[in-house]
């Protein structure tokens, strides 16, 4: 069984690049350019991580990141240009589990992804619903 992927990045070709490195490795990965949409897509689905970037066309990834974080225990990593240390530091505080700055060696993002699955354990993280609460 195949771990779910949620990709949230703006940039088509660097997603385009993640995802088909993700699924070569096994992953499978729904992407999407949009704060909003991701959020759509975390309150209808089930997904085993979802990787953010910080700089997103409709909403900033840190307020992506505390929203998702204040309905779901979803494992988070932060992708981002925005390498600076206060940067990481508020992206961890807001609640992501892992940080990797821009450029980045794939190999790299599999592995830090890998880690957080394992952490996580497979718990089968999903949004919690409003019909839920």
């Amino acid at each position: 069984m195949s771990h779910r992927i949620l990709l949230v990045e703006d940039d088509a070709r660097l997603a385009a690049m993640v995802s088909d490195y993700l699924g070569e490795a096994g992953f499978r990965v729904s992407s999407t350019a949009s704060g909003a949409e991701a959020e759509r897509l975390l309150k209808g689905d089930s997904f085993d991580a979802a990787i953010l970037d910080l700089m997103l066309p409709d909403m900033d990834g840190l307020d992506l990141c505390r929203r998702v974080r204040a309905e779901s225990s979803v494992p988070m990593l932060m992708l981002t240009a925005r390498g600076d240390p206060l940067d990481r530091v508020v992206g961890l505080e807001l609640g992501a589990d892992d940080y990797l700055p821009k450029p980045f060696e794939p190999r790299e993002l599999l592995a830090r992804l890998r880690a957080i699955l394992r952490r996580g354990a497979g718990a089968g993280y999903v949004f919690a619903r409003e019909q839920d609460r």
